[in-house]
């Protein structure tokens, strides 16, 4: 859920890949890497943390083989159903959308032969959704166009006004069914799911979205995709942060304020916790350290919500193509205890970083009373995070 929202997704994949038709299997069943293309397109969504429900489409002869072979041995748990399409892309996204749940707000839907779609697509258009009513992820062209009549050219519309439109488009519920319950009753048939929306008069807004987000349609495509996936290579840092403990001053530890004596000195809140995830996460994508992102010679910093500095952590991470796959991280303190606070710092975590909870480990201990921290004189914490 996002907000409080229920999240469906349709995913479609009935077509028949005629553009392939040499190859005896369709293509959403090819292999990409190691998996299955629709096994990929699926676990983008599966792994999403505010998706709650997938409806994926299929031939209705291929339903056992789906389950069978993509969804019940990955373990995709939020496919909810596996349904047979229709005549047209149009007729299967209708029928599928008389089976999403009763409880759902905002609808996506993808294609199925989109498998490199990522959660930052994902998230805008939710986070969009949240308030308005009909959007789309999309790319500016990087080619010329032409309008041709015959073989000739006839004009060149201006391309900085035009965008390449791509899965997921999203909408608010009753839109979408409204949208499609026209179409049916005028026999209108558009060529995406936003042209259905525009009938009806709504403004529908263009998301980011990513050039590599290809549908794959051609061999050539697969080559492609195959590419994607041998260049993907995981990558991981390691962090490490320490703080004194004063007096007067507050303990913050992982986003959560920690009732003790002390506190943890230093020109933020001296969150160690997140100081080192956030090294480990730098250093896993080579994009230096937190001294260098967040000196303490600036003000603005002063006093300042790790937290905070962990999202603009997280949008870094993203922004150079990086996806978080794992946080394992580990509190050294002699007091206070740390084991009531343990999962609110990871849930602190995870929602900074979107991930899932699952993809956060934090774990406590103390130094046996050696040391300066086992004299009580600080606490440190050490961060191991991969990114691909």
């Amino acid at each position: 859920m996002y907000n409080g929202k229920f999240i469906s997704v349709i995913i479609a994949a009935a077509g028949s890949g005629s553009r392939m038709k040499k190859r005896k299997i369709n293509k959403q069943y090819r292999m990409i890497g190691s998996k299955p293309m629709l096994s990929h397109t699926i676990k983008a969504f599966d792994d999403n943390p505010f998706v709650d429900e997938i409806i994926v489409i299929v031939k209705e002869e291929d339903i056992g083989y789906c389950n069978e072979i993509i969804v019940e041995p990955y373990g995709y748990r939020k496919v909810s159903h596996i349904t047979d399409g229709g005549s047209e892309r149009q007729d299967s996204i209708y029928k599928a959308l008389k089976k999403v749940n009763r409880s759902s707000d905002i609808i996506l839907i993808h294609d199925g032969a989109r498998p490199f779609i990522e959660d930052r697509q994902i998230n805008a258009l939710i986070k969009y959704l949240d308030k308005e009513k009909a959007a789309a992820v999309g790319i500016p062209l990087k080619d010329t166009v032409k309008i041709i009549e015959g073989d000739n050219i006839v004009s060149t519309p201006d391309r900085k006004k035009m965008r390449a439109v791509q899965t997921p488009q999203g909408f608010d519920k009753s839109l979408i069914m409204q949208a499609y319950e026209k179409a049916e009753k005028e026999g209108f048939y558009g060529t995406d799911d936003t042209t259905l929306a525009e009938r009806l008069g709504i403004p529908v807004r263009i998301i980011d979205g990513s050039y590599k987000n290809i549908k794959i349609t051609t061999e050539e495509d697969m080559m492609i995709a195959n590419a994607f996936i041998e260049r993907k290579m995981m990558r991981s840092g390691i962090g490490y942060d320490v703080h004194s403990l004063v007096k007067e001053k507050k303990l913050i530890i992982g986003g959560v304020e920690i009732p003790y004596e002390k506190g943890l000195l230093g020109h933020s809140d001296a969150d160690v916790l997140i100081h080192a995830i956030m090294d480990a996460l730098l250093g896993a994508g080579a994009l230096g350290d937190i001294g260098k992102l967040f000196p303490d010679t600036d003000g603005k910093y002063k006093d300042i919500s790790s937290i905070i500095l962990l999202e603009k952590v997280g949008r870094l991470i993203h922004a150079e193509g990086y996806q978080i796959n794992n946080i394992d991280a580990v509190i050294i303190a002699q007091n206070p205890k740390m084991a009531s606070y343990i999962e609110a710092m990871r849930e602190n975590i995870a929602k900074a970083l979107y991930v899932e909870k699952k993809g956060v480990s934090v774990k406590a201990t103390t130094t046996e009373g050696l040391g300066f921290i086992g004299c009580g004189e600080g606490i440190a914490a050490q961060a191991i995070a991969s990114l691909y």
